[in-house]
């Protein structure tokens, strides 16, 4: 199984337009790698899936070549899983808005129902298109997304916790954040898309624990990064967002992991972002890493 990280950074990119914290600023200098906001893609035998669509999805499947279409008008993947009703994962929808050929988006019923019946959706809930509304109760639920797919991976959703997004809310509902645990057809390498969750209960523990490759929550490396910083923003956990380090931050609560971690969808304030800093440091020698976009994972 091929993983590759389209985007690597939380809403907003780095830099972030309208930022001139550190990172920002050092990497908009070049002293910093500029990051384009999440999207993940996951191929197996030439069939593809993303996991959430940003808004930079056009310029990210153009710099990745086995994305490209293979026709005159040719959508590249089959499907698009959606991980919560975020604008940052899912404005890249509606840059799709061309595409002839039918794929299927995938979320929670609680996201289908904050996103289908909107104008900028609601056209990817009716034909050639469909809109499948997953059990996150981790049954296979491939078959239903598509029959191809089907002869690849196995696809399970798994409700996390997390909250609903600051325009609906911000409240915690059961089907706000969904994980996604994909695994290769006949007992292959199995990959956990868990790029936002609020805490790592005991299904997502299990998850972490099952995967040989975790793609985890990197947003934030501490509960109050950005009033560190001196801007006026909630702490991390309040923004459902588990930090990083900590005793109680994922890192330490993934350590059970037999496979490798990797932490995407950095916030702009992530020190993680800078090879140099404590932070990225204690990460590495926990043995996980930090994405980059354009980066490839592969898995066996």
């Amino acid at each position: 199984m091929i993983v590759k990280i389209l985007g690597s950074a939380a809403g907003g990119g780095v830099p972030q337009w309208n930022c001139g914290c550190i990172n920002c600023t050092r990497a908009r200098r070049g002293e910093l790698p500029s990051r384009m906001q999440s999207s993940i893609a996951i191929g197996s035998g030439g069939e593809w899936l993303l996991v959430n669509a940003s808004v930079d999805l056009p310029h990210q499947l153009a710099a990745t070549p086995e994305l490209w279409p293979n026709a005159l008008r040719a959508t590249p993947f089959r499907a698009v899983l959606l991980t919560d009703a975020n604008v940052d994962h899912t404005a890249g929808l509606g840059e799709l808005r061309q595409g002839p050929d039918p794929f299927v988006v995938v979320s929670s019923k609680t996201t289908k129902e904050l996103l289908a019946g909107e104008r900028a959706y609601e056209r990817f809930d009716r034909a050639p298109h469909r809109w499948v509304a997953a059990e996150p109760d981790g049954s296979d639920l491939a078959a239903s997304v598509d029959p191809v797919l089907a002869e690849r991976f196995e696809v399970r959703a798994w409700n996390v916790p997390g909250l609903l997004p600051g325009y609906a809310g911000r409240r915690p509902q059961r089907g706000a954040v969904l994980a996604y645990e994909l695994r290769e057809r006949g007992g292959g390498a199995t990959v956990l898309a868990a790029p936002v969750f609020a805490d790592v209960d005991e299904v997502l523990a299990a998850a972490i624990g099952r995967a040989d490759l975790a793609l985890l929550d990197g947003t934030f490396f501490s509960d109050d990064e950005m009033q560190a910083l001196g801007l006026p923003a909630k702490p991390a956990r309040a923004l459902g967002h588990l930090p990083v380090g900590g005793p109680d931050g994922s890192l330490a609560r993934s350590a059970h992991a037999r496979g490798r971690r990797v932490f995407v969808h950095l916030n702009n304030t992530n020190p993680m972002l800078d090879s140099d800093s404590i932070a990225f440091a204690s990460v590495r020698e926990a043995d996980c890493a930090v994405a980059g976009d354009r980066e490839t994972y592969e898995v066996s």
